[in-house]
């Protein structure tokens, strides 16, 4: 029997793929949609996000004869989510409108159902086969982002333009991602992935990505990257340590948010300047709402929009959500986020928390390999059978047989 607290089996079946060329396109595409989403391309534009938009269409309108009830809830939710951005942009006061972000956020949103369609017309036995391919090439470029950001980083203008010697802020910047908390971002959602195939992608790939983890320098990612190890190895009690994760930041936060608010920043900055900067957009948040009206409250100001209403980026999921998604668009996204992964354990704990561990920290709206994560393992679901998180005899059977 499997010891992986997941359940996915040791010894996949070598079964064979079709050989027809629309099975292969198919392929073709899910590999891409997977790759680019953690691969970007920054030439002139962000080209990755192109070819995710041309996939992520094509897919879902070759297959819209057959969409599934949950696929095409996703995708109103989408429109609906698009209607909001719009109404919350038009009724902004903010001077200078950002419509890019807010159209990469729809972009990457489109992803998410996209993957989880071409993953649910594979079985399990083959996804098993297929994901140590698929995985190798973005483990291959993250080592490559993190050895040319070690190298790199301290000559780029971002490192020359600020007073940053010996800190390891040096190192933050790279030729992929303006900011490495972005690459911890992404391996934290590349770990949700393999901790799931532990058994197929092997310990050495796994020690890897934590290196690059911990190479990122991001904190809060390597934060969340423990509290991700630690549910999975506690899977059985995975219900307890969510609950128990949860509660220990909302305390934590709380208690040295009302500490900024009483005796001032001097105490956090003392300690951590950009602990302080969070805290400093917390408040900024609070009375930002407190003077928005009705309409800015409920459809938000769009997302992106943060930094040109409060000369700061919102960096903070809760900033994110409050002021930029709206009431309406902050639901629309929570649900879309349940319709995906509802029925999958796996996407919910090594996805989901991880994200809402980091979100205090840093969060993106445009992070294609985040929604990619959510349509793959939530593609998954329906496999907990006992309880546990473990497939059942019969299934492991099933796959060991092939």
């Amino acid at each position: 029997m499997s010891t992986n607290p997941i359940g996915l089996a040791l010894k996949p079946p070598q079964a064979a793929f079709s050989g027809s060329l629309l099975a292969c396109l198919k392929l073709i595409v899910f590999g891409a949609l997977v790759t680019f989403s953690f691969v970007p391309i920054p030439i002139h534009i962000n080209l990755s996000q192109i070819i995710l938009l041309v996939l992520s269409v094509g897919t879902l309108y070759i297959c819209l004869v057959r969409l599934e009830v949950d696929i095409l809830g996703t995708l109103l939710l989408i429109l609906c989510m698009a209607i909001s951005q719009a109404a919350g942009l038009i009724h902004s006061s903010v001077a200078e409108k950002n419509y890019l972000t807010p159209s990469l956020f729809l972009t990457s949103m489109l992803i998410g159902p996209a993957v989880m369609i071409l993953a649910r017309s594979y079985s399990r036995a083959s996804l098993s086969r297929l994901m140590p391919r698929i995985i190798n090439p973005i483990l291959a470029f993250m080592v490559i982002e993190c050895i040319s950001r070690l190298i790199l980083s301290p000559h780029m203008s971002v490192a020359a333009e600020s007073d940053l010697s010996d800190s390891f802020y040096l190192y933050k910047s790279s030729l992929f991602f303006v900011d490495s908390n972005f690459a911890g971002i992404a391996i934290l959602c590349l770990l949700s992935i393999m901790l799931t195939y532990k058994e197929v992608i092997g310990r050495n790939k796994l020690l890897l990505a934590y290196f690059l983890l911990f190479a990122t320098l991001s904190r809060a990612s390597i934060f969340a990257g423990i509290c991700q190890f630690a549910i999975y190895k506690l899977w059985r009690w995975r219900v307890w340590t969510l609950f128990g994760l949860l509660a220990a930041q909302v305390l934590i936060i709380g208690k040295l948010f009302i500490n900024f608010t009483t005796q001032g920043s001097a105490a956090i900055q003392a300690v951590d300047g950009s602990l302080s900067s969070k805290f400093y957009i917390l408040s900024l948040m609070t009375d930002t709402y407190g003077k928005a009206d009705t309409t800015q409250k409920l459809f938000g100001i769009g997302v992106g929009n943060f930094s040109s209403l409060a000369g700061i980026f919102a960096h903070n999921i809760v900033a994110t959500f409050v002021l930029e998604l709206g009431i309406a668009g902050s639901i629309l996204l929570v649900i879309y986020i349940w319709i995906l992964c509802r029925k999958c354990p796996v996407a919910i704990y090594l996805l989901i928390l991880p994200m809402v561990i980091n979100g205090f920290s840093l969060v993106s709206t445009s992070m294609p390999y985040f929604f990619v994560a959510l349509g793959l393992l939530g593609g998954l679901r329906g496999t907990m059978r006992d309880g546990t998180g473990r497939f059942s005899e019969v299934h492991s059977c099933e796959l060991r047989e092939g």
